[in-house]
């Protein structure tokens, strides 16, 4: 009989995951055994060089949201401090509150709204010009947390490792052409895609009919050379091209 530890099941998980939305089930699943409530992965820059960001997690929706929309992440002090190390670091290292301007301080103030007060990240280097983040958070008290994150700090470094991994492999090491361009619709349906939707419930979120749907959808497979919507879905969210 084979016994596994729960990094062993969590990487045999990811190892097996051909889509964004088993790869994110288990990440939830593993981060959620090892006391934290919430997860980010944030890929910063492809490895091929700059692109529109990528964001995974578990957080709010709206939040997600509102960082993309107002470009939180040129003022979000997580991500700099990240780009000076490459060890695991609680957000209490980063520096005082004082210190950051007033655009620093709305993106930590805006995020404790959503309840995302503190947090530890695992910076993540390559291959070749990839950088990205791996967080987990909890509403524990500071100190509680300290202590959680120490324990569990390797754990995390392990899980961000492999996620990011199987990332790469899931398409972002293959460049897309230079003159892609998908469509507002094709864009629109395939971000519901991305949140698990089936053509059916697309169709009727939209006001399309389901073959409309499939033939946007089978153009964006095409597009991104992509065998399946699973496959074109992961393309198109490793690349930046949707946020779900």
């Amino acid at each position: 009989m084979e016994f596994l530890g729960p990094i062993d099941v969590f990487i045999r998980e990811v190892n097996e995951a051909n889509n964004i939305e088993m790869l994110t089930l288990a990440l939830r699943k593993h981060v959620d055994l090892l006391g934290f409530e919430r997860f980010s992965y944030q890929l910063l820059k492809s490895p091929e060089g700059p692109r529109p960001n990528l964001y995974l997690n578990s957080y709010p929706a709206e939040w997600t949201k509102r960082y993309v929309e107002q470009n939180h992440v040129s003022n979000d002090m997580i991500s700099r401090f990240a780009a000076r190390v490459v060890r695991p670091f609680s957000w209490l290292e980063v520096g005082r509150f004082d210190d950051l301007t007033e655009d620093q301080k709305s993106v930590f103030n805006e995020a404790s709204e959503f309840g995302i007060k503190i947090g530890g990240t695992v910076p993540i280097h390559g291959p070749g010009l990839a950088k990205a983040l791996f967080t987990v958070v909890s509403g524990l008290p500071d100190a509680e947390f300290t202590k959680l994150f120490a324990a569990r700090r390797h754990e995390v470094q392990i899980m961000a490792t492999y996620a990011h991994e199987r990332l790469m492999a899931l398409g972002m090491l293959n460049p897309l052409p230079s003159n892609l361009k998908l469509t507002p619709r094709e864009l629109e349906i395939m971000t519901w895609a991305a949140r698990g939707k089936t053509r059916w419930e697309t169709s009727e979120v939209l006001s399309l009919s389901q073959a409309t749907v499939k033939s946007h959808l089978d153009n964006a497979c095409r597009k991104l050379n992509a065998s399946n919507k699973t496959h074109a879905t992961a393309v198109a969210l490793i690349h930046g091209l949707i946020v779900p």
